[in-house]
């Protein structure tokens, strides 16, 4: 029988070179969760966060050159179609904005600035009653840091449909998450002026006063009937 070249001293070396070299291809490979790797969704959230930027500065195409590209690389991320439903929103183009919205709602339900900004999308448009569905869930929200405003703005469409004791309780609540929300306070002063409890609507007219930048026409005109 032919003798192999390599003794098992060698042998014993080639493996644990081979084994080393395994492990180390294997350390460089990029986690994924499904088929959907981490890097992606990394680079998912840079171009949502890039199109926030460029909305702010005005530029929609530049937005949804981006997103477009967050959504080719998943087309089931909440964020990406929040976002898309935004810029749409800015360009007049409701019904696109509207899809999106509830498509970010349907993949997150717990998705609040999502369901936020759909309920002014909705007020704005004039349905008032879908848009307290969605500021209704919103408010449950605790851990929500829009959470005061979704209770101003709730209030706000209460009033519109004539719920006045609703608006007012919505009001006090945004007040007492954040105090410097003065324009819930001058609507519940408002509101208690209007049915000749003066005592609270000058308390709270006071607290507006604290907390506003400055006087508007309203409020003056408020200040002045409580003198």
């Amino acid at each position: 029988m032919k003798q192999s070249p390599y003794t098992m001293s060698t042998l014993r070396t080639l493996a644990g070179a081979l084994l080393v070299t395994v492990l180390l291809v294997q350390g460089c490979v990029t986690t994924t969760t499904g088929e959907f790797t981490a890097d992606k969704h990394a680079e998912v959230q840079s171009r949502v966060a890039a199109a926030d930027d460029y909305m702010r500065k005005g530029s929609t195409e530049q937005a949804m050159f981006h997103l477009r590209r967050a959504l080719e690389l998943d087309p089931n991320d909440a964020s990406v179609h929040e976002a898309m439903a935004r810029v749409f929103w800015k360009t007049g183009e409701y019904e696109l904005a509207d899809e999106h919205f509830r498509r970010a709602i349907a993949l997150d339900p717990k998705f609040s600035r999502a369901r936020n900004n759909y309920a002014s999308l909705l007020y704005e448009r004039g349905d008032v009653e879908s848009a307290i569905r969605q500021l209704e869930i919103v408010s449950e929200d605790s851990l929500y840091d829009g959470r005061a405003a979704a209770f101003m703005n709730l209030g706000k469409a209460y009033q519109k449909i004539g719920k006045t004791e609703q608006a007012e309780a919505t009001f006090i609540r945004a007040v007492k998450i954040d105090r410097r929300l003065w324009q819930a306070a001058l609507e519940v002063a408002e509101i208690n002026f209007a049915r000749a409890d003066y005592a609270p609507a000058q308390q709270y007219y006071e607290q507006f006063r604290r907390q506003a930048p400055k006087q508007s026409p309203r409020s003056l005109m408020l200040g002045i009937q409580l003198a």
